[in-house]
C-alpha cells in the first residue's frame, strides 16, 4: 500500500508592532499605509513606521513594495530582528529561498533566541528539500519553546519527508500532547502508522481527525485506502500480491 503524507507548512504571522487595526478590509489596509507613509514624511529615520509600512504591503500582497519597505528598515536599524525575519517570510513566499535563508540567519545571528527565526528557516530548508536542515531548525524552535505545537507538527512532516517514520510518530505525539485538537497531527498519524503497516493504529489516528474535523477529505480518503487494503488481505488469506505470483 502506497500513501502520501500531506505536507501542510504554516508560516508564522508576521509580527506587527503596534498594528491592530483589521487588516482584513482594503480600505482599512489602504488607510494604514497612507498613516504611516506621513509618519515617515515627518520622520524619515523612524524604523517601526517603515517596518510596519512593509506588514501592510505584504497583506495587500505588495510584495516588490514590502521588501523596500524591510530593507528601508535594516537599513536605519541593523539590529530590527523582526524585519529581517519578515523580509525572510516574504522571500520565501516569493521563491526567493536563498535570499529568505539569508535574511533568516541574520535575525537569528542577531537574536539566537528567536524562535519565529528559526521556525521559518526550518520551513525554508524543507522548500529546498534541505531536510536534515530543516530537522535541525524545527528542534531548536522547540527546544526555545517546548510548547511550541506547530514547531512539533512540522519536525514530524519533515521527518514523513525523509521516511523517518519512528521519529516523525515521535514528532506528531508530542503535537497532540500539546494541543490534543490538533486533527492534521492525527492525520499525518495516521499515514504514518499506515506506511509501518500498523493499520489498526492508522485506523484510531484517522478516526480521531475525522472526530475533530468531520469535513476532512484527505482522513475520509485515507481510511478508505486503509479498508480496501485489509478487505485485500483478509480475501487473500494475508498474502501480498507478490506472494501470490
Amino acid at each position: 500500500m502506497k500513501m502520501c503524507i500531506v505536507t501542510v507548512l504554516m508560516l508564522l504571522s508576521l509580527v506587527s508592532v503596534g498594528y491592530s487595526q483589521d487588516q482584513s478590509k482594503n480600505e482599512l489596509l489602504d488607510a494604514a499605509i497612507k498613516e504611516f507613509q506621513q509618519a515617515i514624511e515627518k520622520n524619515p529615520s523612524y524604523a517601526e513606521a517603515h517596518y510596519n509600512l512593509g506588514i501592510v504591503y505584504s497583506e495587500k500582497g505588495m510584495v516588490g513594495d514590502a521588501i523596500t519597505a524591510y530593507k528601508k528598515t535594516l537599513e536605519i536599524d541593523p539590529n530590527f530582528v523582526k524585519a529581517y525575519n519578515n523580509l525572510g517570510v516574504i522571500y520565501c513566499e516569493a521563491g526567493r529561498l536563498d535570499e529568505a535563508i539569508e535574511s533568516l540567519k541574520k535575525a537569528i545571528a542577531a537574536s539566537p533566541q528567536y524562535i519565529e527565526a528559526h521556525y521559518n528557516l526550518g520551513i525554508v530548508y524543507h522548500g529546498k528539500k534541505q531536510y536534515s536542515d530543516a530537522v535541525a531548525a524545527f528542534k531548536k524552535a522547540v527546544e526555545l519553546d517546548p510548547k511550541f505545537e506547530k514547531g512539533y507538527y512540522n519536525l514530524g512532516v519533515t521527518y514523513a519527508s525523509m521516511d523517518s517514520l519512528d521519529e516523525s510518530l515521535v514528532a506528531f505525539k508530542k503535537t497532540v500532547e500539546i494541543n490534543p485538537r490538533y486533527s492534521d497531527a492525527y492525520y499525518n498519524m495516521g499515514v504514518a502508522y499506515a506506511k509501518k503497516d500498523q493499520l489498526d493504529e492508522a485506523i484510531k489516528s484517522l478516526q480521531k481527525a475525522l472526530e475533530l474535523n468531520p469535513n476532512d477529505d484527505k482522513s475520509h480518503f485515507a481510511l478508505g485506502v486503509i479498508y480496501q487494503s485489509k478487505r485485500k488481505a483478509k480475501v487473500s488469506g494475508g498474502k501480498s500480491e507478490s506472494e501470490k505470483q
